[in-house]
C-alpha cells in the first residue's frame, strides 16, 4: 500500500512553497503536483495560468526536491499530450524512478511511457464492478508494466467494487480519502493506492 500526500495535504496548499517545504511531516510515500504547459514550461497549477505562469513553481523545482528526498512524485497532469514532455524531464534530473501518473494519461500514451507507474482516471469503460474483468483485460492488452491500475474517486467504490478487482488482480489508486470513517473502512482493503490530505491518519489504520 502506498500513502499519496494529496497536493496541499495538512492545509498547506496546493502546489505551494509550503507544501514542498513540509514533505518531511507527511510521512508519505509520494507528493502530488497538478502540471500544466505552457510554451516550453511545465509549470505547477491545479486551474491554468496563461498570463502568470511563469510565477508559478515549476515542475523541474518539484523534481530537484524529489530529488533530494527520494520520494515519489505523482504527476496529476491536467492536460493531454504532456506526458512526454514531463518523462524527458524527469530523465533529464535523474528522476524517472519516482514517477507516477494520474489525470489526463491515456492508454494511447503508452509508447512514450518507459518508467515510473500510471494510474488511469479513465479508460474508456465506466469504472463500476460489471466492467472490472473488461478493464483489467484492456490494460493488459497493453502489455506495458508501468500501467499500474485505476484513478478513481472514494465515493465510486464499495466493498463488491473491491472484492471483483481483487477477483481479478485490477489495483486502485484512490483519492481522495479524508473522512475518518472512510479511512477505517478502507484501509487495509484498497490493493494499490490512497491519496488524502491527512497522510498522518491514513497511516494509523493502514498500520492498525
Amino acid at each position: 500500500m502506498m500513502i499519496t500526500a494529496h497536493g496541499g495535504a495538512m492545509n498547506t496548499g496546493r502546489n505551494t512553497q509550503a507544501y514542498f517545504d513540509n514533505i518531511d511531516k507527511y510521512k508519505a510515500d509520494a507528493i502530488e503536483v497538478d502540471i500544466w504547459k505552457k510554451g516550453d514550461l511545465l509549470y505547477l497549477s491545479h486551474l491554468p495560468s496563461p498570463f502568470g505562469y511563469k510565477k508559478k513553481l515549476t515542475l523541474k523545482y518539484a523534481f530537484e526536491v524529489v530529488k533530494k528526498k527520494k520520494i515519489k512524485i505523482n504527476c496529476d497532469l491536467k492536460q493531454t499530450g504532456i506526458i512526454r514532455d514531463v518523462i524527458a524531464l524527469a530523465k533529464e534530473i535523474g528522476v524517472e524512478e519516482y514517477l507516477i501518473f494520474t489525470g489526463e494519461a491515456r492508454l494511447s500514451d503508452s509508447q512514450y511511457v518507459d518508467c515510473g507507474q500510471v494510474w488511469f482516471n479513465r479508460m474508456g469503460l465506466k469504472y463500476v464492478t460489471k466492467n472490472v474483468k473488461a478493464l483489467k483485460e484492456l490494460l493488459d492488452s497493453f502489455s506495458n508494466p508501468h500501467f499500474a491500475g485505476l484513478n478513481i474517486k472514494y465515493t465510486k467504490i464499495d466493498d463488491e467494487f473491491l472484492e471483483e478487482c481483487r477477483k481479478y488482480d485490477l489495483k486502485l489508486s484512490v483519492f481522495t480519502i479524508d473522512d475518518e470513517e472512510v479511512m477505517k473502512k478502507y484501509a487495509k482493503k484498497i490493493d494499490g493506492n490512497i491519496t488524502t490530505n491527512r497522510p498522518l491518519d491514513v497511516r494509523k489504520y493502514v498500520e492498525a
